[in-house]
């Protein structure tokens, strides 16, 4: 009588890869999750700039600094008050004589879970502020 012999995986063998192929996801994806964050944060940075580049040439033509996104040239992404992406919101403040303004970028959607760069300010004389130094 002649053996035959079957090649093959045997359930134990590949219960053993699908432990070691979850315990590498559940390492690896935290870390690939707070990559991506940081990645989009450059969304909010360049809208933060773009518009901050649109008041000083509104300032070089008006002599005030806009109240509003609508006036301002930038894309019509920016004036609906929306980052280029999406990822952050935009609120532009100015005081009453026109003479100072501050820029915010509020993370929304998935970006919302970006804790530590929530929001990134900037005002007309390029101070940036946030609630880490990690965002700028």
């Amino acid at each position: 009588m002649s053996r035959t012999w079957h090649n093959g995986f045997t359930l134990l063998e590949l219960m053993i890869v699908v432990v070691i192929i979850s315990i590498l996801a559940a390492i690896a994806y935290p870390s690939y999750r707070n990559q991506v964050l940081q990645t989009r944060r450059v969304d909010g940075k360049s809208a933060v700039l773009e518009v901050a580049m649109a008041e000083e040439r509104y300032y070089t033509k008006n002599k005030v600094y806009s109240s509003t996104l609508k006036d301002l040239p930038i894309n019509s992404a920016l004036k609906d008050g929306k980052s280029n992406e999406g990822y952050y919101t935009l609120l532009l403040t100015t005081s009453d004589d026109g003479s100072t303004f501050t820029i915010t970028a509020t993370a929304t959607g998935t970006q919302a879970d970006d804790t530590a760069c929530k929001a990134m300010t900037m005002n007309q004389r390029g101070e940036k502020t946030s609630s880490t130094s990690q965002c700028w």
